[in-house]
């Protein structure tokens, strides 16, 4: 018991540092994506240091109701302009580990990749199916404003947006793409794709 009380106390004061910056408007968000912005399996998404503009459209689009989503919904619309752009870059300033020498394409063999990892890396150009680091960048470390990171993102969350965007209840991205990529992808395949860069890992 002393033990744990000792563990939960350092962990705490590992957490104060972010805490003690995080804005008001911030503070019911970290009951499900945490402190450190990692979130949780099968709760919320992990969100920490992605890129502040992503975060704030996307609170957008759940107020517009271009992402259907009951828990979110009701918190974004709690969020003014301001709020919005407090709370993003708050997220946006929590730090993760990522690879430090992400694998571009070419620098695999096709040879040397199976399942989602080859389908992330190749997709399947007979279907019109770009690979998923083409946008998303080597190992899915994200690109830009508009690329997610999806490197150690909760496999549930990716498999279910997949999801989403076949079904047409999450929209707003440019062009309409990831719509369209979703659609050609098979359960077995979202399965796999989202398995594969749940693993790659990104770590507080």
């Amino acid at each position: 018991m002393k033990k744990s009380l000792l563990l939960a106390s350092a962990l705490a004061m590992n957490m104060l540092p972010a805490v003690a910056d995080m804005p008001p408007q911030a503070a019911v968000c970290v009951s499900c994506h945490q402190a450190n912005g990692l979130g949780m399996p099968n709760l919320a998404p992990s969100i920490a240091g992605m890129p502040a503009p992503y975060l704030a459209a996307q609170l957008q689009h759940f107020k517009a109701g271009e992402r259907n989503n009951a828990m979110m919904q009701p918190m974004a619309m709690m969020l003014d302009d301001a709020g919005i752009k407090a709370t993003s870059e708050w997220f946006a300033s929590l730090t993760v580990e990522l690879p430090e020498e992400p694998a571009f394409r070419g620098q695999k063999s096709p040879q040397d990749m199976t399942g989602g990892e080859k389908l992330a890396y190749q997709g399947d150009w007979q279907r019109d199916l770009p690979s998923c680091v083409a946008c998303h960048g080597p190992e899915g470390v994200g690109v830009g404003d508009s690329f997610p990171r999806l490197a150690g993102q909760h496999a549930d969350y990716i498999e279910s947006q997949l999801k989403a965007w076949q079904a047409g209840t999450r929209s707003g991205d440019t062009h309409g793409l990831m719509g369209s990529v979703a659609s050609k992808l098979t359960a077995e395949e979202i399965t796999a794709v989202a398995s594969y860069f749940a693993g790659v890992g990104a770590k507080s």
